[in-house]
């Protein structure tokens, strides 16, 4: 089971001098702003998990391509 928390294990401090493009850096970083690392992953995960390949290989070949 995979257990996905949405928050930061430590709190951090105010930046004194915010810059939006620091900030988007930080973002991509942790996953990307709409989340492309979890998708990746998601994507992996099931594809590992196939079961029955062989019967369903066009299904197969979709997930883990």
């Amino acid at each position: 089971m995979i257990l996905r928390l949405d928050e930061l294990a430590l709190e951090l401090p105010k930046p004194k001098n915010p810059s939006a493009n620091d900030a988007a850096a930080i973002q991509e970083l942790l996953g990307g702003k709409f989340g492309e690392m979890s998708t990746l992953m998601n994507y992996t995960f099931q594809s590992f998990n196939f079961r029955g390949r062989d019967r369903l290989r066009p299904f197969y070949a979709l997930t883990s391509a």
